[in-house]
C-alpha cells in the first residue's frame, strides 16, 4: 500500500471522526502528499529528517513539529490497522526546540491598543474586545450565534470547544452593553458583513479576514508583535497579575487542568516586583536604607 492509499483510508475512517478535521486534513494534504507515491515500508528516517529541516525552514519550527507528529501518529495508525508491520520512521527524530510564546498586551500598551481599535467599525472593535475581556479562542467567537447568549443574565454559552465540552463563561457589563447595541442582520453575532450580506460569520468568506483586520489594528497601535492569540493570553495574565486564583483562571479559559493554566502565572515580573518591595519595607522598615560612599566602602571592605 502507498502511503497515498493509505491517507486516503486514515481521512475516511480517522481524520473525519475528530473535531479538528478541517485544519488536520489540511496539513495532511500539505505536508504528507509529496509522499503518497512511496510504498508505507520505502519512507526512510532521512527522508523525514531532511523533509522535517525543509519545513522548518520554509513554514517554522512550530509547523514543522506539527507535521512530525502527524506523520508519527499516521503510521501508528496503520500499524493498529495491521496494514504496516514496520517501524515508525518518524519514531526518534529530534523536533526543534520549540517556547511557548509569554507575550501579552501590558499596562502601558493598553491604551494605545484601545484607541487604535475605537477607530474601526462598531462590530469590529466589539469583536476584538470579546477576545481581549473573555479570552476566548477566535474560532468560538466566530461561530458564535445570538442564540448562544444570554444577555439578561450576562452569559455566553459555547455549545462546544476545543477540548470537547460547552462551556458557559459570564461577560462583562461594559461587553453586554456593546453587544446589545449591535444590530442582529443574520443569527451570527458577528457577521462577514455588518448589513448581513452574504449571512456567513466573521471570518467565513476569507479564513484570513479576521487575522487581516488584526493586522491593521495592531499595526495601528503599534505593537507589531502582539498576535491575535496574543488576547487570549492577555485576558489570562492580567488576572493572574491582579491575584486571582489559577482556578478562576482556568475557568474562563475552559482547561481541562490548572497545570495548563500555571503558565499564566509567570508572564510578568510585576507581582514579583511587588512581593519583594513588600518584603524589604517588613525588612528594612519604611525609611530608606542610607547610601554609603564608596570611599567608605572602601575603608570598610579593604583589599
Amino acid at each position: 500500500m502507498t502511503i497515498g492509499e493509505f491517507l486516503v483510508l486514515y481521512e475516511q475512517n480517522h481524520v473525519v471522526n475528530l473535531k479538528s478535521q478541517r485544519n488536520l486534513s489540511r496539513r495532511l494534504q500539505r505536508y504528507v502528499t509529496p509522499f503518497a507515491a512511496l510504498a508505507l515500508g520505502d519512507l526512510t528516517r532521512m527522508q523525514i529528517i531532511s523533509w522535517h529541516q525543509e519545513i522548518g525552514r520554509t513554514r517554522g519550527h512550530y509547523a514543522a513539529n506539527q507535521a512530525l507528529s502527524e506523520l508519527h501518529a499516521l503510521y501508528t495508525k496503520a500499524q493498529d490497522w495491521e496494514l504496516y508491520d514496520g517501524r515508525n520512521p518518524a519514531d526518534r527524530i529530534k523536533k526543534f526546540p520549540w517556547h511557548s510564546r509569554e507575550r501579552f498586551v501590558q499596562a502601558h500598551e493598553m491604551p494605545v491598543l484601545l484607541r487604535a481599535l475605537s477607530e474601526e467599525k462598531p462590530h469590529i472593535e466589539t469583536f476584538f474586545l470579546c477576545l481581549l475581556l473573555t479570552g476566548c479562542r477566535v474560532g468560538e467567537l466566530r461561530a458564535a450565534q445570538w442564540k448562544d447568549f444570554d444577555l439578561a443574565q450576562g452569559l455566553w454559552h459555547k455549545p462546544m470547544t476545543k477540548n470537547g465540552t460547552s462551556h458557559t463563561i459570564p461577560l462583562a457589563e461594559i461587553l453586554i452593553q456593546r453587544l446589545q447595541q449591535l444590530p442582529r442582520p443574520t443569527v451570527w453575532v458577528l457577521p462577514s458583513r455588518p448589513n448581513g450580506k452574504n449571512g456567513g460569520h466573521a471570518g467565513q468568506r476569507c479564513r484570513t479576514a479576521v487575522r487581516w483586520m488584526w493586522e491593521r489594528v495592531r499595526r495601528r497601535a503599534g505593537l507589531p508583535d502582539v498576535h491575535i492569540h496574543d488576547l487570549r493570553r492577555t485576558a489570562a495574565s492580567w488576572l493572574a497579575i491582579n491575584g486571582e486564583s489559577l482556578p478562576v483562571i482556568s475557568q474562563m479559559l475552559n482547561h481541562k487542568s490548572l497545570a495548563c493554566t500555571a503558565v499564566y502565572a509567570r508572564l510578568s515580573v510585576a507581582p514579583v516586583r511587588l512581593a519583594l518591595n513588600d518584603q524589604a519595607t517588613r525588612m528594612l522598615g519604611p525609611v530608606p536604607v542610607p547610601v554609603v560612599s564608596v570611599s567608605e566602602q572602601a575603608q570598610e571592605w579593604p583589599g
